[in-house]
């Protein structure tokens, strides 16, 4: 008699989340704002090549010298500046004679990570990287140029209001075709993109920097953010 009731009340159990189920309206809503970027976050690395590990790891050196000598000039705080990678490999050569890899010396890298707060300087900052100290065998690159802002949390804050609300026009009119009446919210579920900055990306070299003064557009940054609303109607 116990089974018999406990399987009924599963069933019971059952059928109520079925109609709980069945009694909502699920909508989303999308939201966009555009903010204008006050960051600038640069992607550097310096790098050297020589024949001994102690000779590559000096010239990189130099190079770094040169590069925080550019730091200074733009008045770049230390907090804005990071090595992210630091590594000491030897290169290979593939001989064909004796079809075995040959070593021919050691690479250096280092990468740097460079927020520059004014974004008007973006152009001459790159300029002054990328110098013409750069030779065949040490030097720097600029790998990638992101535009941020550090008002995007605030933005993105906005834009999620603007989604709630988009979803709620849209639950209701839905509501409203259906003949349904909007009981209490059930459930609201951000789906928020990433928004990730915006990249600009170039390959800076010596002749780029000797022809003319690299000029970088910045745009606008988007911010989209994505909810899941769940309304109880009856």
């Amino acid at each position: 008699m116990s089974k018999i009731l406990s399987c009924a009340l599963i069933a019971l159990t059952l059928v109520a989340s079925a109609a709980h189920a069945d009694n909502l309206i699920v909508v989303n809503g999308v939201a966009e704002r555009g903010l204008d970027p006050n960051l600038v976050n640069i992607s550097i690395s310096v790098w050297a090549k020589a024949p001994a590990a102690k000779q590559a790891q000096q010239m990189a050196a130099s190079q770094f010298k040169n590069v925080k000598k550019v730091f200074e000039d733009f008045k770049i705080k230390k907090e804005d500046v990071q090595t992210d990678n630091y590594s000491l490999n030897p290169e290979y050569e593939y001989d064909q004679k004796t079809q075995q890899n040959r070593m021919t010396g050691f690479r250096v890298t280092q990468s740097l990570q460079v927020t520059l707060r004014k974004i008007d300087d973006a152009g001459n900052f790159l300029d002054a990287i990328v110098s013409d100290k750069k030779t065949q065998t040490s030097g720097v690159n600029v790998a990638s140029l992101t535009w941020d802002s550090d008002k995007r949390m605030q933005v993105e804050t906005a834009a999620l209001g603007d989604a709630v609300r988009a979803a709620k026009v849209k639950a209701e009119e839905i509501a409203k075709a259906a003949g349904v009446k909007i009981k209490a919210v059930g459930k609201i579920t951000s789906n928020q993109s990433q928004s990730p900055p915006q990249p600009f990306y170039a390959t800076f070299n010596k002749a780029i920097a000797e022809a003319a003064s690299t000029d970088v557009a910045s745009g606008q940054i988007k911010v989209r953010v994505e909810v899941t609303a769940e309304y109880e109607i009856n």
